[in-house]
């Protein structure tokens, strides 16, 4: 099954008449929209196509249909051809008057018997409406004018990029993380507002992008949130050369919270992971010889924070706290992370069935 209109979505647990075969675990789907924004363009775009109610109802009622929509998106990548149990939230993503929520879907994803489904009326049509085809133009507009020359974005402009769903927008949200700082609530709200897999690919870009640390932790905490956790992404941004401590720092945080969906596959990926992360820390202490009062010889190290005068026992660093690889106490540790993913492996190889 690869259209979306042949899902079914349901609030019941059960389906008259459908027997379930399949169970495949929770699904969800995350939309955030501003309710009171329009830019001038989409205001000519939508009287030009007969108008587009602004209206609180009407805003969320378009939210709540893209929500599903990306629900069923969602059913069909794990090969299920119905969710059933659904249930929407409405959340505010920002204050300050913005108006800005986040409506989030889920439910379980299943797949019912073929006798069922093809009994159901065919729901497909090969008409599109005016709003749709405006949204579409608005969407190249968008694009093109932020791509010939990358401008700080209004807040109707931002709500309304959130709205249609806008990828390629991406590059300007590395644009404006270089240029002007990013802004945490601007990156989870267009996060959630993409397709899942352009998400994932987005978070793990501007990760290896970013500079400073306090980028680094905003980015972790958009990845966690949403729950944008990759391992074949957290392995390869470990293993690069070019990223700093403080990078891979930020990934250990990000890889001892839980993915989305896990598989037997995993297993496999999980020992990879574990290697990598005993590979990527290594002693980055400076150590030294120094003669004493008595002209006896002694071993000292000297941390990242330019404390020369650790003994070589010392665990820590006296000035800043830091062990020989640059983790204070409160950190995220290697040995931590090993034992999360490691605890991750067992519960994986209980959990699922062997092949």
């Amino acid at each position: 099954m690869n259209n979306y209109m042949d899902v079914l979505i349901t609030t019941s647990s059960t389906l008259d008449g459908a027997k379930i075969k399949q169970y495949f675990g929770i699904v969800s789907a995350h939309v955030v929209a501003g309710t009171n924004v329009f830019s001038d363009i989409a205001a000519g775009l939508s009287d030009f196509f007969g108008g587009r109610s602004a209206t609180y109802a009407d805003q969320i009622s378009r939210i709540k249909a893209q929500a599903l929509t990306d629900l069923k998106y969602e059913a069909i990548e794990l090969g299920a051809n119905a969710v059933i149990s659904v249930t929407i939230d409405v959340d505010e993503v920002s204050g300050g008057g913005k108006s800005m929520f986040m409506i989030t879907a889920y439910g379980t994803a299943v797949t019912l018997d073929k006798v069922h489904i093809e009994n159901l009326e065919d729901t497909k049509t090969d008409l599109v409406t005016g709003n749709v085809l405006a949204d579409a133009i608005e969407k190249r507009i968008l694009v093109e004018q932020h791509k010939s020359a990358p401008l700080e974005m209004t807040n109707d402009e931002w709500c309304r990029l959130l709205e249609l769903k806008v990828p390629e927008m991406g590059d300007f949200i590395e644009w404006e993380m270089v240029n002007s700082g990013l802004k945490e609530e601007r990156l989870f709200a267009y996060v959630a507002s993409i397709d899942f897999d352009d998400s994932i690919a987005l978070g793990y870009k501007l990760f290896e992008k970013a500079s400073k640390e306090g980028e680094l932790r905003t980015i972790q905490k958009v990845i966690n949130k949403i729950v944008l956790v990759d391992y074949h992404r957290s392995i390869s941004l470990l293993k690069s050369k070019s990223n700093s401590l403080a990078h891979k720092k930020a990934m250990l945080n990000t890889i001892i919270k839980p993915k989305r969906l896990y598989s037997r596959d995993d297993i496999n990926i999980l020992n990879e992971l574990i290697d990598t992360v005993e590979a990527s820390f290594p002693t980055i202490a400076i150590f030294k010889k120094k003669k004493g009062l008595l002209g006896k010889e002694k071993e000292l190290w000297e941390c990242i924070c330019n404390q020369k005068e650790n003994d070589a026992d010392d665990s820590f660093c006296k000035s800043c706290g830091r062990d020989k690889r640059g983790f204070k106490t409160e950190e995220t540790t290697p040995e931590k992370a090993i034992k999360y993913l490691s605890m991750i492996k067992e519960t994986l190889n209980e959990a699922l069935p062997s092949q």
